[in-house]
């Protein structure tokens, strides 16, 4: 019997570019949220909803550096799709430059995640 192989480091790198953009989401989401300035509904709609999008990519993250390749599939899907909603809202609500930052963390930890090595770790850690 072998012994099970040891994470790559692209995991964790991944890991730690999805948590840091995970406590970026939520915390600009929240600030945006409780603003007591007179905001439109859509921001305060779409800061809500990046402030969940924020928690469930933090437990996503949290998932898939334990290994399991469903929520690192779970993870990059709403990785890419935040992506897309955050250039959107950057574009037409005039989100600002602070949420480039979490856009830019977030594909990059799907993008780390999908890399030959993860994806080959996380094929030895479906099939013993």
């Amino acid at each position: 019997m072998s012994a099970p192989l040891q994470r790559p480091r692209i995991v964790d790198a991944a890991f730690w570019c999805w948590l840091a953009a995970a406590v970026a989401l939520a915390a600009l989401g929240l600030l945006l949220a409780l603003n007591k300035a007179n905001l439109p509904v859509f921001l305060r709609g779409a800061a809500t909803l990046f402030v969940v999008a924020g928690l469930a990519l933090g437990f996503l993250a949290g998932r898939t550096r334990a290994g399991d390749s469903r929520y690192r599939r779970a993870a990059v899907a709403l990785a890419l799709a935040l992506v897309v909603l955050l250039a959107m809202f950057i574009l037409v609500g005039g989100g600002g430059i602070l949420w480039v930052l979490p856009m830019i963390l977030t594909l990059a930890g799907a993008i780390l995640a999908m890399r030959p090595t993860a994806q080959e770790w996380f094929a030895s850690e479906d099939n013993p």
